[in-house]
């Protein structure tokens, strides 16, 4: 285990909070840092909009932004060093750096379309496909369930 100065962004959001019922606010600058650039931009769009809907805070656009800047930081030679050292701590997660796990849903939305014929196909016969969407027969009415709630 080693120090190394890492690149980080920083993003710093400049707003002014009313308490409820006052008309003068109170300025505060906070900052969080991100490892990319891409999440710390995202997170100063979110956090803008959420302001946007507040009645009682302002937030200064022009000195709210993300920047890259360098941190000293602890780093490790390998997951196996990582691991070892920091296995000890109750909320350690070791992030795995391969891509994430497809999406289910998609892979089975994705087997479905390519199973269908399109829809010019079959002449308009559901199910059938139109470019990515299925579409899927009508549902016999006597086949649906109906649930009440009992008063």
């Amino acid at each position: 285990m080693e120090t190394a100065w890492i690149q980080v962004f920083v993003l710093t959001l400049t707003q002014c909070i009313a308490p409820a019922g006052k008309l003068v606010c109170q300025e505060e600058t906070v900052e969080y840092h991100f490892t990319n650039e891409e999440d710390c931009a995202s997170a100063l769009v979110m956090m803008v909009d959420l302001a946007a809907r507040a009645d009682n805070v302002l937030v200064d656009r022009q000195r709210s932004d993300c920047k890259p800047a360098a941190t000293e930081s602890v780093v490790f030679a390998d997951a196996n060093d990582a691991q070892s050292s920091l296995a000890n701590s109750e909320d350690f997660v070791l992030i795995d750096s391969d891509s994430p796990p497809p999406d289910f849903m998609r892979a089975a939305h994705d087997e479905r379309l390519a199973s269908l014929k399109s829809c010019d196909e079959t002449n308009g016969v559901a199910p059938c496909k139109i470019g990515q969407i299925i579409l899927e027969a009508p549902v016999d009415a006597g086949d649906a369930q109906v649930w009440r709630r009992e008063k």
